[in-house]
């Protein structure tokens, strides 16, 4: 099967005259904006940078086209009716086998609390209460060595 919003629709000649029509006007209007842009004293490189992006903005979708499910994806209308996303669906799911499957309880008469700990990260210097990483042996505060 073939997706038909990919295909494109060969151009009326009618709407073909329209688009050179505004593509002129538009470019009559680019003109006057860089002849007022100059008067004002604006960099060239400033001009010829905002131009750029005007012709993109308008005239790119006028040359390759927006079809009507690119225009109605970029600007969604609110529907009277709700559709559920894929999301949703997927979150319908998750809480259907999380119904399911129940948590089993933990057995906490085998857990042992008899462990060693590991050494600290950082200590304190006894003399100058500065704090130092743990593989320093010397202050470097006070030079005077560091005891555990």
């Amino acid at each position: 099967m073939e997706n038909k919003h990919n295909e494109k629709k060969p151009l009326s000649k009618k709407s073909i005259i329209i688009r050179l029509i505004f593509i002129i006007v538009y470019s009559i209007f680019l003109y006057y904006l860089y002849i007022f842009f100059i008067n004002l004293g604006i960099q060239h490189l400033i001009i010829i940078l905002i131009l750029i992006f005007l012709i993109l903005i308008v005239i790119g979708p006028l040359i390759t086209g927006i079809s009507k499910a690119m225009y109605n994806r970029l600007f969604q209308r609110k529907k009277k009716r709700i559709e559920k996303s894929d999301y949703q669906f997927y979150k319908e799911q998750l809480k259907s086998t999380r119904q399911d499957t129940q948590i089993q309880p933990i057995d906490t008469k085998d857990i042992n609390l008899d462990f060693k700990y590991r050494k600290p990260i950082i200590r304190r210097c006894n003399n100058c209460k500065i704090i130092v990483p743990n593989f320093v042996k010397t202050c470097p505060n006070c030079r005077k060595p560091i005891i555990d």
